[in-house]
């Protein structure tokens, strides 16, 4: 779906959708920024019952990455296998009795739920100091980002200062079209092959894209997009 000429509308489709100022598009082509909206054709019935379950990220210290996620995010640990003595993998997870807090379960509780639950958390740790790990903030890589919803945004931010986490930039700061933000959504050497076009999408994407999220990075440098609850969506 085509946005009318010259519209001032959400452009950028993030998780939850942003509303970009008149003067970020007034050069673009006329055929961008849009939205493309989705066909509501059901999917095949075949795939009843398909959700995503977990998703998982290799990390250089487990005791640490565990105990982060668990006091900055609130994920709970459901179990860590020790298939050797150099591999390990922990399953995290938040209380899915209700929204993490309220809803309590205990973490056998968790486990037998495991395969019916989404957005859990997979570590994955190989003792192997030879191989160090890098992160997309670092080298862009299939891996970008992800996000966590909180339902305040300011007491997180202040809660995310006093555990010691490390911001890339936090809501109300603009974004950087430079270093790891870029390297994040795969646009590491944008402004070496093309200025214009880095210049582009900082006005159109980023700089009214991002402005109202927190930016953070986990123990081994992973992006983590820190958004409202009450972040208005994309109309279409």
């Amino acid at each position: 779906m085509l946005l009318a000429k010259g519209l001032v509308a959400q452009v950028f489709l993030l998780a939850s959708g942003l509303v970009p100022v008149a003067s970020a598009l007034a050069c673009r082509d006329p055929g961008f920024p849009r939205i493309d909206a989705g066909s509501d054709t059901p999917a095949d019935p075949a795939t009843t019952g398909y959700f995503l379950n977990h998703f998982s990220l290799n990390v250089q210290n487990l005791t640490h990455s565990t105990a982060w996620y668990n006091q900055v995010l609130g994920l709970r640990l459901i179990f860590i296998f020790r298939a050797t003595e150099k591999f390990s993998i922990a399953y995290m997870a938040h209380s899915h009795g209700g929204r993490n807090g309220t809803g309590y379960q205990t973490v056998r509780e968790i486990n037998r739920q495991k395969n019916n639950m989404e957005g859990l958390l997979e570590l994955v740790h190989y003792s192997d100091p030879t191989e160090p790990l890098m992160p997309s903030t670092v080298h862009a890589n299939t891996f970008g980002h992800f996000g966590v919803i909180v339902p305040d945004i300011p007491a997180a931010q202040a809660r995310f200062e006093k555990l010691g986490v490390n911001f890339i930039k936090k809501a109300g700061e603009a974004a950087k079209l430079e270093g790891p933000i870029a390297e994040s959504y795969g646009l590491g050497g944008v402004y070496e092959r093309d200025p214009k076009e880095a210049e582009e999408l900082y006005q159109a994407v980023l700089a009214p894209g991002l402005v109202d999220f927190a930016l953070v990075t986990d123990p081994d440098g992973n992006l983590i997009e820190v958004q409202s609850l009450y972040t208005p969506q994309l109309e279409f």
